[in-house]
């Protein structure tokens, strides 16, 4: 994969979680039609970058989690 590619698929991650529409990890995977495990490495990769995200089991989706300062 080209990193123009990864870069957009991230980005595009980033704004499905920031709307909190990613859908569980199945829906996801198949959205940025990548497997499971990229799916998660993405996920790993924009934590590292320092994004806090968590998962919603009720709603089922990912989202930011803000900090208070």
């Amino acid at each position: 994969m080209r990193f123009l590619d990864k870069k957009q698929k991230l980005d595009y991650l980033l704004s499905l979680i920031s709307k909190q529409n990613t859908g569980n990890a199945r829906q996801l995977s198949d959205r940025l039609c990548v497997s499971i495990p990229t799916a998660e490495k993405y996920l790993a990769l924009l934590r590292e970058d320092g994004h806090n995200i968590g998962y919603c089991t009720r709603r089922k989706t990912y989202y930011l989690i803000e900090i208070e300062k």
